[in-house]
C-alpha cells in the first residue's frame, strides 16, 4: 500500500479534476468545489504520511493498529468518492451519468485491487463505493435500474472475492518466504557448527615428508609447534607420540609401510599419546602428483575416533563378559567348555563344572529393589572369585545363575576336596545374610567325561545336580548321578503340565472339616488343592507344589485357590469359615493384600483363615509380617501351619501373634504310644494357651488320639476321624448330617467321662 500511495493519490487527483470538469455546468459550483477540496485534503494528508515513511527504516511487518488505520482511511476516501454518484447521478444528463458510472466502476475495481494486500481495507472500499452506486441507481429513473443493480452487486462481490483470494495468496507467499528464510538460517547455523566441531582435520605433506599444512586443531591436539613443522619430518614428530605397547606399534608400522609404498589408504587407525591422554585417530590420504605423475607429497584428513574406538572395545569386552559382575558370560563360558572338551577328548578328564544359584535372590529384588539385587550379584561374584583358584574360570550365566570351571587334572578324590574347599567359603553361615535377608546357595557338580561329553549335556547335568541340592534343603553340594536324570525328567514333565493347568481347569479343591473337641461343633473346612493331569494322572500336592513354586506358577495357582475357596464358602452357613493355604511366593508378592481383598469380597474377613507355613516366612520375614499384620487388622484369621517342623518357629511366634497354631501330624500320630511325643504336645499346647492362640491338631485318625488331645486342652481337630477330604459338591450333605455324627461323638465322650 505504501509503495502504491503516490500512484493512487495521483489517480485520485486526475479523476477528481475530470469529474469537476465534466460536471462544472450541470451541478451547483459551490458543492462541487467543496467536494473537490475535501478530496484534495485527504490526498494531501495521505501523501504527507507517505513522505514521512520514506525517512523511516524499511517496514518489515504491519501491526493490527496500522491495518485498522488503513481500513479507516479507505472508508473515508470511499465515502468522499461515493458522495458524487449518490448525490448527482440522478440530476445530470445521460452522458454525465455514463461518465460517473464508468468512474465509479473503475474506482471500485482499481481501488479494490490496489488495497488487496489489506483485505479489510479493500472490502471496506468496495462495499462503500458499491453502496453509493446502488443509492445512485435507486434514485435514478432509468428503466434498466434493476438489471444494473444486480450487475453492480455481482461485480462488487466478485471484486471482494478477488481481494481475499489475492490476500490469501500473498499471505501464503510471505509465510513461505519466512519459512525459507528460517530454514536458510538453520542450515547456515548447522554448516557453521559442523565446520567448528567436525572431527575431520586437514593435513598435507611435501615430497620430503614435512608438514606443509596442518589444521590448527590438529596441531594443538598433537602438540606440534609451528616452528617444528617445517624443520622435522612428520614421521619423526609423530613417532615420539606413539605409545610403547604392542598394538600401538603395530598400527604405526602399518602407516609407515603405506606411506613408503605410496599407496592411498582410507580409515587407517593409529594410536598417539597426546596432552589429553591416549587418543586414536583414523587417517585417510592419497598421494599428490605433479603434471608428470611424480609424487610430490600427501594430502589427507585425520579424524579423532577415540570415543568410537573405546565403545568398540567395550562392545568386544561385553561380548565375552557380564556387564554387571565383570565375570565371563554364558557365551564365552560355553565356548571355553567346547574347546576344553575337544582337547580333553584325547586324554584323561581334567575339569569339572559347578552350577550355583541364589535361593533368596527374588526376595531381595522384590523387597529391596533391583539396585540391591545388583549389589548382591556383584558381591557373590567377588566371593566366587576369592574362593576359586587363578586357573579356574568363574562365569555369570544370567539372573542369579553362576558357574565355575575347575581345571585339573584331578587324581583320586582331589576333585571332591577342591569342591569342598570352594563350598566351605561359599556356603559359610555368615555368607547367607544380605541386608537382613537370608540368601542361601546351592551347588551342583558335573565331571568330564563321566557326566557328559558335550557342552549341553554337561550344563544340563550340572543343573540337575543343582536342583537336587536345592530339593535336599539347599546350602549344600550335590554331585550328579544318573538317577537324578529321571527325577529331573519327571520334574520337567510336571512343570510342563502345570503351565496352563488353571486355564484347562485341571485343578479342583477338596475340603476337610475342622471340629471343636469340646462339643464336636463344626467350625469350618480347610481347602486342599488337588491336580489331575490327562497324561500324568493324579499328582499329589507334595510333589507338584514345590515344582510350581520353583517355576514361578504359585502366584497364578494360589490366586485361583483363593477365589475358588471363597466362592464355595459363600454357599455355606454363615458360622463356618474356610482355611486357605498361602504359599511363600504369594506372601512375598507386593500385591498379596490386594489379591486377598479381591478374592474374599463375597465373604466376611472373619470367615477366612489364611494358613502360612514357616517356609513362607523364612526368606522375607519383615515384609511378610507387615502384610500379615495388615490382613489381621482387617479381621482375617491367621494360622501358622505345620508348627514345629522348622528350626525357627518360636522366633516367628515372638515376632508375630497368630490366631491359630496348627500342630503337624508328625506330633499327633505318636502321642498314644510315645511319652516324649506327649511331652512335646503338652509343651506346644501350654505355649499356645499362654499366647492366646487356638490350636488345631492335624491328622487325627483315632478316638484315642482325640481323647488325649481333648484332655491336654487342644481346641480343634482335623483328620480322618471326622472325615476324609470332601469334594465341593459333598460339603452341603456333610453339613446336614454332621448333627447326627456330632451326637454320636458326644455320647461317646459322655460314656468315657462316666467310666
Amino acid at each position: 500500500m505504501l509503495r502504491l500511495t503516490p500512484m493512487s493519490m495521483a489517480s485520485n487527483v486526475a479523476n477528481a479534476l475530470a469529474v469537476v470538469g465534466f460536471l462544472w455546468t450541470e451541478v451547483p459550483t459551490a458543492p462541487l468545489l467543496g467536494w473537490a477540496l475535501a478530496l484534495f485534503v485527504i490526498v494531501g494528508l495521505a501523501t504527507a504520511g507517505w513522505l514521512r515513511t520514506r525517512s523511516l527504516p524499511p517496514c518489515t511487518s504491519a501491526s493490527p493498529r496500522a491495518t485498522r488505520r488503513a481500513a479507516l482511511h479507505a472508508a473515508v476516501l470511499a465515502l468522499v468518492w461515493g458522495f458524487v454518484p449518490a448525490m448527482w447521478l440522478p440530476e445530470v444528463g445521460r452522458e454525465s451519468q455514463l461518465f460517473l458510472g464508468v468512474v465509479t466502476t473503475g474506482l471500485i475495481c482499481a481501488g479494490g485491487l490496489a488495497l488487496s494486500s489489506v483485505p479489510g481495507a479493500g472490502t471496506t472500499w468496495v462495499v462503500i463505493l458499491g453502496g453509493a452506486g446502488a443509492i445512485a441507481l435507486g434514485r435514478s429513473d432509468l428503466p434498466t435500474t434493476p438489471w444494473m443493480l444486480s450487475v453492480l452487486l455481482g461485480y462488487g462481490a466478485l471484486v471482494v472475492f478477488a481481494i481475499w483470494s489475492i490476500a490469501g495468496t500473498l499471505e501464503a507467499r510471505l509465510i513461505a518466504e519466512a519459512r525459507a528464510d528460517r530454514q536458510n538460517e538453520v542450515i547456515g547455523l548447522l554448516l557453521r557448527d559442523f565446520e567448528d566441531t567436525t572431527s575431520d582435520l586437514l593435513w598435507e605433506l611435501d615430497a620430503s615428508g614435512r608438514f606443509t599444512h596442518v589444521s590448527p586443531r590438529l596441531a594443538a591436539a598433537l602438540d606440534l609447534p609451528e616452528r617444528l613443522q617445517q624443520r622435522y619430518r612428520a614421521e619423526r614428530l609423530l613417532a615420539r607420540h606413539v605409545p610403547r605397547d604392542e598394538e600401538a606399534l603395530r598400527l604405526w608400522q602399518c602407516l609407515r609401510a603405506r606411506l613408503a609404498a605410496g599407496e592411498p589408504f582410507r580409515d587407517l587407525m593409529v594410536s598417539l599419546q597426546t596432552p589429553d591422554g591416549a587418543r586414536w585417530w583414523s587417517l585417510s590420504a592419497r598421494a599428490v602428483q605433479d603434471s608428470s605423475g611424480r609424487r610430490i607429497g600427501w594430502r589427507g584428513v585425520a579424524a579423532d575416533i577415540t570415543d568410537k574406538h573405546l565403545a568398540l572395545c567395550r562392545l568386544r569386552w561385553l561380548a565375552h563378559n557380564d556387564a554387571l559382575t565383570g565375570l565371563v558370560n554364558r557365551t564365552e563360558f560355553r565356548e571355553l567348555l567346547r574347546v576344553l572338551i575337544f582337547r580333553e577328548s584325547e586324554g584323561p578328564p581334567a575339569f569339572a563344572i559347578l552350577a550355583l544359584d541364589l535361593d533368596g535372590f527374588k526376595q531381595v529384588n522384590d523387597s529391596r529393589g533391583h539396585a540391591a539385587g545388583d549389589l548382591l550379584l556383584q558381591s557373590f561374584g567377588r566371593r566366587l572369585l576369592a574362593a576359586t583358584r587363578k586357573t579356574d574360570t568363574v562365569a555369570r550365566l544370567g539372573g542369579d545363575e553362576f558357574a565355575v570351571l575347575l581345571r585339573g587334572p584331578f587324581e583320586g578324590d582331589e576333585l571332591r576336596k577342591v569342591v569342598e574347599r570352594v563350598a566351605a567359603k561359599i556356603l559359610a553361615p555368615e555368607s547367607e545374610s544380605f541386608e537382613g535377608l537370608r540368601v542361601r546357595t546351592s551347588i551342583g557338580v558335573a565331571v568330564v567325561p563321566e557326566d557328559g561329553a558335550d557342552v549341553d549335556t554337561l550344563m544340563n547335568h550340572a543343573d540337575i545336580a543343582l536342583y537336587a541340592a536345592k530339593h535336599s534343603g539347599g546350602s549344600r553340594v550335590q554331585f550328579f548321578n544318573h538317577g537324578m536324570a529321571e527325577k529331573e525328567r519327571r520334574r520337567a514333565a510336571l512343570e510342563r503340565g502345570l503351565r496352563g493347568a488353571v486355564e484347562r481347569s485341571e485343578f479342583h479343591l477338596e475340603y476337610q472339616p475342622q471340629v471343636s473337641l469340646e462339643d464336636w461343633r463344626l467350625v469350618g473346612f480347610e481347602a486342599l488343592l488337588r491336580w489331575t493331569n490327562p497324561e500324568l494322572g493324579v499328582v499329589s500336592p507334595g510333589e507338584f507344589v514345590p515344582v510350581a513354586e520353583e517355576a514361578g506358577l504359585m502366584q497364578e495357582i494360589g490366586a485361583w485357590v483363593l477365589r475358588e475357596a471363597c466362592n464355595e464358602a459363600a454357599r455355606w452357613p454363615a458360622d463356618l469359615r474356610v482355611s486357605i493355604n498361602v504359599a511363600a511366593p504369594q506372601l512375598s508378592s507386593r500385591g498379596f493384600v490386594e489379591l486377598v481383598l479381591d478374592a474374599t469380597s463375597t465373604l466376611s474377613p472373619r470367615r477366612v483363615e489364611l494358613e502360612v507355613t514357616e517356609s513362607a516366612l523364612i526368606d522375607d520375614t519383615p515384609a511378610a509380617v507387615a502384610r500379615l499384620n495388615a490382613l489381621r487388622t482387617m479381621g482375617y484369621h491367621l494360622a501358622l501351619d505345620d508348627f514345629g517342623t522348622g528350626y525357627s518357629a518360636l522366633g516367628y511366634l515372638r515376632h508375630f501373634a497368630f490366631d491359630t497354631l496348627k500342630i503337624d501330624r508328625s506330633f499327633v500320630r505318636d502321642i498314644v504310644q510315645d511319652e516324649e511325643a506327649q511331652v512335646i504336645l503338652e509343651t506346644i499346647l501350654a505355649m499356645s494357651r499362654a499366647l492366646g492362640m487356638v490350636t488345631v491338631a492335624e491328622g487325627v485318625e483315632t478316638t484315642q488320639e482325640a481323647d488325649l488331645l481333648r484332655a491336654q486342652g487342644c481346641a480343634l481337630l482335623q483328620g480322618y476321624l471326622v472325615a476324609r477330604p470332601l469334594a465341593a459338591a459333598r460339603v452341603p450333605e456333610f453339613i446336614e448330617r454332621w448333627h447326627t455324627e456330632r451326637l454320636r461323638f458326644m455320647r461317646s465322650d459322655a460314656l468315657q467321662d462316666a467310666a
